[in-house]
């Protein structure tokens, strides 16, 4: 009667053995599935991302790296930059071409008898460059009409010379007398040079 009491109570033992050990195999199982599988997902989409947002970091520093060296260049062309600006200006300006003639003939004692510049730019083979037509005569001493062509190019405002022609009133003149003393009236075909474009007239 013992003998069979105590095969009962193992038997019974055994059951909650594998009772227990059924729970705790379910309950593993559904802590993998219901958590530590959706966890793992996370995971590895975090991971995709924290290496995508490096290689964008690493983009931006290169980026960076090139607008620092195109910034250093910038910096560097800045004052040629003011200086073409001023030379080849975006306006017309034909005041601005007849107070430069002016203050170069003031300079160099001359007297600006007249200047006409033209009323339309004209385009050039350059684009975004057009040029403009300027006609002017200086008078003055042999020694002042020279100074003024020598001068004529260190000017602010870029214009360059197609034209030139000396007059005086003397029969005998010697153009290349520098010390004649004779007085000369300059005739000059000249161009100044803008990037303003003229507009084209739309019908």
């Amino acid at each position: 009667m013992n003998r069979l009491r105590s095969v009962n109570f193992d038997l019974v033992k055994s059951k909650i053995v594998l009772a227990v050990t059924a729970g705790v195999i379910v309950l593993l199982l559904v802590w993998w599935f219901a958590w530590m599988t959706p966890e793992a997902n996370k995971l590895s989409t975090v991971q995709q991302q924290v290496t995508a947002d490096q290689a964008s970091v690493s983009q931006l520093n290169l980026q960076l790296l090139t607008l620092k060296a195109e910034q250093r260049l910038v910096l560097k062309e800045i004052p040629y930059l003011k200086k073409v600006t001023s030379a080849i200006p975006p306006t017309e300006d034909p005041p601005g071409i007849v107070d430069s003639l002016n203050n170069l003939a003031n300079q160099t004692g001359c007297d600006l008898l007249s200047v006409t510049p033209d009323d339309t730019p004209a385009p050039t083979s350059t684009p975004g460059l057009s040029t403009i037509g300027v006609a002017f005569s200086v008078s003055g001493s042999h020694k002042d009409v020279f100074a003024f062509l020598s001068g004529f190019y260190t000017m602010k405002r870029l214009m360059t010379i197609d034209t030139v022609s000396l007059t005086s009133s003397s029969a005998t003149v010697n153009v290349l007398a520098a010390g004649d003393g004779q007085q000369y009236s300059m005739n000059v075909g000249a161009v100044a040079y803008t990037t303003y474009v003229t507009p084209i007239a739309t019908t």
